[in-house]
């Protein structure tokens, strides 16, 4: 009867419920972790298309226009138009122009992004980054 006590004393003092409080324990850590690939990854995606939509604006900005076989240059607003039917109407674009062949023409696009789970970080006066990109080209 004694030996029958002890083990019946031993089965409380298993380990049972350690991985399940560890698991507890770790758990608001894997979750900050994950929400953070997950704003971080929309993060990565906009800046990658914020730099295309850049190159595309200044590429067609520099391009010789030649309507009727006079040159004549895109405008800032037919620029932004095309970068906005392109990549997003909420892209904010910026063009400073060029006047003359060989002078340089500068396309400034950014994205005002909402972060999914990092906008509590920006509630408390955290700076988050902002997808934006310049692309500047010399006209032809």
């Amino acid at each position: 009867m004694f030996i029958r006590l002890r083990q019946l004393l031993r089965r409380g003092c298993g380990q049972e419920g350690a991985a399940a409080l560890e698991f507890a324990a770790c758990l608001p850590i894997l979750l900050l972790l994950l929400a953070g690939f997950f704003d971080f990854g929309w993060y990565f995606y906009w800046q990658h298309t914020v730099t295309n939509a850049s190159r595309a604006g200044a590429r067609y900005g520099v391009q010789a226009n030649y309507p009727l076989g006079v040159r004549t240059l895109y405008t800032p607003e037919q620029i932004e138009t095309v970068v906005k039917t392109s990549y997003g109407a909420d892209l904010g674009v910026t063009v400073v122009p060029g006047s003359i062949p060989g002078t340089p023409l500068s396309v400034t696009v950014e994205k005002t992004m909402k972060w999914f789970f990092l906008d509590y970080l920006r509630s408390k006066g955290v700076n988050l980054p902002i997808p934006k990109n310049t692309t500047t080209m010399t006209m032809e």
